[in-house]
């Protein structure tokens, strides 16, 4: 199964049960967790912290 139609079907779901609203949460764990492994790297850290 390639990892599009899974998220395809995950997409699916959360409309079909009506959980549509999850997506703004499922958003931003995304964006926190990209900022997490960018800021691993020691050259953009400062760049970072800076932001906070």
């Amino acid at each position: 199964m390639s990892k599009m139609k899974l998220v395809r079907e995950f997409f699916d779901f959360l409309k079909s049960s009506k959980k549509i609203w999850l997506m703004p949460i499922l958003v931003m764990l995304f964006l926190f967790s990209l900022v997490i492994l960018v800021s691993q790297s020691q050259a953009i850290a400062p760049f970072i912290y800076s932001l906070f």
